[in-house]
């Protein structure tokens, strides 16, 4: 491998890593509120009453009835964004990978002229 492509390689591999960071502080965001709208489904199932809602920086009194549908297409919508989230992370992984094998084959064969 010449000098050259061994240069874009490596750069090609440090905007695959910091793409893969991305990746990865948005998947522990979409996760953590996946977790908190389960939760929140999870509580107003229970409730009998009303539960409130905020919208903005407002709360209006709604019934469960009301929030229910509401949660599962949060739900829904979070699932799916980090589905996609992830098929994309992994696909960077994979290119990442062989962008490192291909480097350190060059540098142990010596080839970088």
């Amino acid at each position: 491998m010449k000098t050259k492509e061994l240069q874009q390689n490596l750069s090609e591999l440090n905007l695959l890593q910091q793409r893969i960071s991305i990746f990865s502080s948005q998947k522990q965001q979409l996760e953590l509120s996946l977790s908190e709208i389960k939760a929140s489904l999870s509580e107003v199932k229970k409730t009998k009453g009303k539960v409130f809602s905020m919208v903005g920086t407002v709360l209006l009194e709604k019934s469960a009835k009301e929030i229910i549908p509401e949660l599962n297409k949060q739900k829904t919508e979070l699932s799916t964004h980090l589905d996609t989230i992830s098929v994309q992370d992994e696909k960077f992984r994979k290119k990442s990978e062989k962008i490192q094998k291909s480097i350190s084959e060059s540098l142990k064969d010596g080839k970088s002229n």
